[in-house]
């Protein structure tokens, strides 16, 4: 027995065209999973994401490698202020604070204001391995 689609008139054309179109969505976005999979499991990339508060939700394996942390440590519990260079973070705070006019709290908050709000933000940051070596970061 065989089964398949067959068109009978100008819906069933329309129908065949949306699944056609259904079928090279859902390979896009198949490989589109598999890149950011890909990414995310490198050992290469170091991904780190936080929450709205600052709390750490994504440190991915490359994120271990290059800190020396294992994401369990991390996760829901430190923010990335933490494992910073303490002295940097609060002279960032410094600086944004007579930048902007606005009194900005050492921490998080110093890390994300501007990017927050919308505001382009550049800057380097000393994060501090476990092993208590540094190592310098871009953000942008």
């Amino acid at each position: 027995m065989k089964t398949g689609l067959m068109a009978t008139g100008h819906n069933s054309t329309v129908e065949a065209a949306d699944l056609h179109a259904d079928v090279r969505d859902t390979k896009a976005l198949l490989k589109t999973g598999a890149l950011q999979s890909a990414i995310f499991n490198s050992a290469n990339f170091s991904s780190i994401a936080t929450d709205e508060k600052g709390v750490i939700q994504i440190f991915n394996v490359g994120a271990e490698r290059m800190l020396g942390y294992t994401a369990a440590e991390v996760m829901n519990k430190i923010t990335p202020a933490d494992i910073s260079d303490p002295q940097e973070v609060i002279a960032r705070g410094e600086a944004l604070s007579f930048e902007l006019g606005t009194p900005i709290t050492p921490g998080f908050e110093a890390l994300v204001f501007k990017a927050s709000r919308g505001i382009e933000d550049i800057y380097e940051l000393t994060y501090i391995r476990r092993t208590a070596a540094a190592f310098r970061r871009s953000y942008r």
